[in-house]
């Protein structure tokens, strides 16, 4: 194939990717973790419960823009044009027609044409890569301000998610292979990047330890061996690159091995091995979650541009069926009435309540109270996007998503009427009723799914304090004696 051929393919590709990400980006209601990070962005701060804040930071700017669903997948939209882009740019030094044919498979590459949703994994991954791109140029110019570049980048990695660090393994790995003579490169990385991840550090130790305590202690399990797991994390792999690129690869292995070495090409495959085979060590003990590994695998396109030209050629038609196939079952689901699965109660309310968020946050809005609430900040943070109010957690939550111990201050409810939304057609008035000096039960129909909802009135911030916050401190702000004992929001606020 040609340079024109190519090029023609590559034209075809971004056009075909960009109006299928714009209404999938329009179609699809936020899930409750995209509406999390709404919240994070509407109180833009250094720092957040789960994980540091960067997402936040990138969906406030988009939201000055417009405040819609596109816009708050705008930061995953354009980062996906970001990584086609360095994949070209950083092989057309090289080969420009298999730089477009890389770029394309990438393009079509189901996962990252569908994925439009927007995470924490979002900005790590297109920082991580960055900063990948410009210590590959370091190395090639041996340039001071290009490896400190890389390790900013690097540091905005590690202000998304702190997988940041199995990078920085790599490239710790990548640089003791030239012995000691090369760790000054590294000493300027790390100069690059350490003041982001201090300043992180600095935060946590301000708030709890929020992060290090989510990321470590509070969300850690029993490991438990698992031959299962190992092997759905491969499946999961296989499927993600597409199996015929992976057979390619594999079948190519020692060429391809040898050519990146001399191109210098090792650091791309060191970036993505390293990261996944600790996923895999790990995955023997506890599960691996998708979302995961998809910040390590755009490395490995750089590596796959150096499979024979023909196979590279067969990939790319293969692809363009494989992403068909999956944008097709995409639309079928987006299409499907929510009737289909009205024989599984359970799962027909879940079903209603998140494709059909506005529609019940309309529904709630005829009922007045002076805070609005969930048992789950997933719920809460869909129903904050849809509707006029801001709604808090009631209860203790889960460990996961407690922003709104930050954002509410129960002292300051004391005595007023707080709205309660249960998940499900019955109410339980024997967990609110504690709190209240009584309970009143609503009902809203939506789409055939019916929703209970208990408005409390007057509100007991004492017992609610002795009942739920006392059991929310032990569970999740027990700082360990090893951390350094910095203010704490929770604990200032309601213990001292």
């Amino acid at each position: 194939m040609n340079y024109t051929q190519a090029r023609y393919y590559f034209y075809f590709a971004l056009a075909l990717s960009l109006p299928v990400k714009l209404y999938l980006a329009h179609a699809l209601p936020l899930t409750g973790d995209e509406a999390y990070f709404v919240l994070w962005a509407q109180n833009p701060a250094l720092g957040y419960y789960d994980h540091p804040p960067l997402v936040g930071w990138l969906i406030h700017l988009s939201l000055k823009i417009h405040e819609s669903e596109v816009f708050v997948r705008l930061p995953s939209i354009l980062g996906g044009y970001v990584l086609v882009w360095g994949i070209y740019y950083t092989l057309s030094d090289q080969d420009r027609t298999r730089a477009l044919l890389v770029s394309t498979i990438f393009l079509l590459t189901p996962v990252y044409l569908l994925g439009v949703m927007v995470s924490t994994d979002t900005p790590l991954i297109v920082a991580m890569f960055l900063s990948v791109l410009i210590l590959y140029r370091a190395e090639q110019r041996d340039s001071s301000g290009l490896y400190l570049l890389s390790g900013i980048l690097l540091g905005l990695a590690f202000l998304s998610k702190y997988f940041a660090a199995l990078l920085l393994l790599a490239y710790l790995i990548h640089f003791l292979r030239f012995g000691l003579n090369r760790l000054d490169r590294l000493a300027l990385v790390l100069l690059g990047c350490m003041p982001l991840i201090l300043l992180n550090l600095y935060w946590n130790y301000t708030h709890c330890w929020v992060n290090i305590m989510f990321n470590f202690i509070n969300r850690t399990q029993d490991p438990q061996i698992s031959l299962v797991q190992p092997l759905l994390l491969l499946a999961v792999l296989v499927w993600i690159i597409s199996p015929v690129l992976a057979v390619q690869f594999f079948r190519n292995w020692k060429n391809i091995t040898s050519i990146i070495r001399t191109k210098g090409f090792d650091l791309f495959f060191l970036a993505a091995l390293v990261p996944l085979c600790v996923f895999f060590v790990v995955s023997w003990f506890y599960s691996i979650g998708l979302h995961w590994v998809l910040g390590f695998i755009p490395f490995l396109y750089l590596v796959y541009a150096h499979i024979p030209g023909n196979s590279l050629v067969f990939v790319r038609k293969f692809m363009l069926g494989y992403a068909l196939v999956h944008a097709l079952i995409a639309l079928i689901l987006l299409a499907l009435p929510l009737d289909v699965i009205r024989d599984s109660p359970s799962l027909h309310q879940d079903a209603v309540f998140y494709l059909r968020p506005a529609e019940v946050a309309e529904a709630v809005n005829g009922l007045d109270a002076d805070h609005y609430t969930t048992s789950s900040y997933s719920r809460s943070a869909v129903l904050s996007f849809y509707s006029r109010h801001y709604w808090g957690v009631l209860g203790t939550g889960s460990k996961y998503g407690r922003e709104d111990d930050r954002l509410t201050d129960f002292s300051q409810l004391d005595g007023m009427d707080i709205l309660f939304l249960s998940r499900r057609p019955a109410l339980d008035t024997g967990m609110l009723e504690p709190f209240f000096s009584s309970v009143e039960t609503h009902f809203i129909r939506v789409k055939g799914a019916e929703f209970a909802v208990g408005i409390g009135r007057n509100f007991n911030f004492l017992n609610y304090r002795e009942e739920i916050l006392t059991d929310i401190k032990q569970r999740y702000y027990d700082i360990p004696d090893f951390l350094p004992q910095g203010a704490c929001y929770f604990i200032d606020r309601y213990f001292q």
